[in-house]
């Protein structure tokens, strides 16, 4: 219990004397515009260095994030190889398709839609079978 109390008496000095000082300085902050001026230099050289931090982070993140996309794209390079390739034959059904709706509506006094292929009215806005604008 004498321990408590003297624990008790020795906060009873440090405090008020701790709260003092922060009164002292805060004032002090108000009055000096120079000890303004250096705590905002010091704040400013801190985010400079927190900043410069952070560059070398990012460029560390960014090196790590192509390094995983080269070493996925190595791993799948046969599945990737073969999935563009379906999709250009797939792009170049598409493009027959169109080519030959032009070519028969230029021989042809029928009109086909340049998206689906099919034959339609001269005077449509939009394909019967497709739906979209002419």
């Amino acid at each position: 219990m004498e321990g408590t109390i003297a624990i008790h008496k020795i906060l009873m000095i440090i405090v008020p004397i701790f709260m003092l000082l922060v009164f002292i300085v805060v004032f002090a902050m108000v009055l000096s515009p120079k000890l303004r001026g250096k705590m905002m230099a010091r704040n400013i050289k801190s985010m400079k260095y927190m900043l410069d931090e952070s560059k070398d982070s990012l460029e560390e993140m960014g090196n790590t994030a192509i390094n995983i996309r080269k070493k996925i794209i190595d791993e799948n390079e046969d599945v990737l190889k073969e999935t563009a390739s379906k999709e250009g034959d797939i792009a170049s059904i598409g493009v027959e398709k169109k080519a030959r709706a032009i070519r028969k509506g230029l021989l042809e006094d029928e009109i086909y839609c340049k998206y689906c292929g099919k034959s339609i009215e001269k005077d449509s806005k939009f394909c019967k079978y497709c739906g979209k604008e002419l």
